[in-house]
């Protein structure tokens, strides 16, 4: 089965050619959003991974079937500092 698999940020793929940003995969029938994330060697904890299949929030035990589009994006993380306050007066 052939899945695409579309890779956001830290996660594009640094290639001779550029960056790459989409990937098509084959992977056995059956395989889970997670067999994808290891096929890929995507070392992130669950966590800090957003997961979308075909547009919709997914999960790393989702099945994937043939054609399906998966999102695979970092968690965005920051802040600490200080914004101070807003007034609408």
């Amino acid at each position: 089965m052939r899945v695409i698999a579309h890779l956001h940020t830290i996660l594009q793929r640094q290639t001779p050619e550029g960056l790459v940003r989409r990937l098509e995969v084959d992977l056995p029938g059956g395989s889970r959003v997670a067999d994808l994330l290891l096929s890929l060697e995507i070392t992130l904890p669950l966590d800090a991974i957003l997961l979308a299949v075909n547009g919709r929030v997914a999960n790393p035990e989702q099945i994937l079937k043939e054609g399906d589009q998966v999102n695979i994006m970092p968690a965005i993380s920051g802040g600490g500092g200080n914004l101070g306050t807003f007034s609408y007066d």
